[in-house]
């Protein structure tokens, strides 16, 4: 899934919380910019194993979105990662549950999300400048009901 998507859907669950007063309106931007974050990975990645480009971020999203020329991904998309930071937020939750809950939620989002593969998927692709696009038509309509879902938990 793409950074937006990973954003919203974190959100989205955050904002139920929030509506329970569970989490505070940080916790649930945290939450969003958690989901993100994680794939910070795939940037440290690239610089440990491009050859040429190191340090460019269009050449870390082209390489993620259509060349794959390696894979980006690091210890924490996968299972023992998983356990290292679910240990870790089960001793963040001992000292303040709530800020666990925004980080579970932004971790675990994210990693439902690139687990989610549908057979057969549609792709819109184009470019944009210097960036190749590639998102499917079901991540299209997740993100609008996931913004049409955050609105109504916003606003009502």
């Amino acid at each position: 899934m793409n950074l937006h998507t990973h954003f919203l859907f974190p959100v989205a669950i955050s904002l139920l919380f929030y509506k329970l007063n569970f989490l505070s309106w940080p916790l649930v931007l945290a939450s969003g910019l958690v989901g993100m974050l994680i794939d910070l990975d795939h940037y440290l990645e690239h610089i440990l194993h491009a050859k040429k480009n190191r340090f460019s971020i269009i050449a870390t999203w082209n390489n993620s979105i259509k060349l794959h020329r390696f894979n980006q991904r690091s210890f924490i998309h996968d299972g023992p990662g998983i356990l290292i930071i679910t240990a870790v937020l089960l001793i963040c939750s001992y000292f303040y549950w709530r800020l666990a809950l925004a980080l579970a939620i932004g971790y675990y989002s994210h990693i439902l999300l690139d687990h989610l593969h549908l057979k057969k998927e549609k792709y819109f692709r184009g470019k944009l400048g210097a960036y190749f696009l590639k998102e499917s038509y079901f991540e299209i309509w997740l993100d609008l009901l996931l913004i049409i879902t955050i609105g109504v938990l916003v606003l009502g």
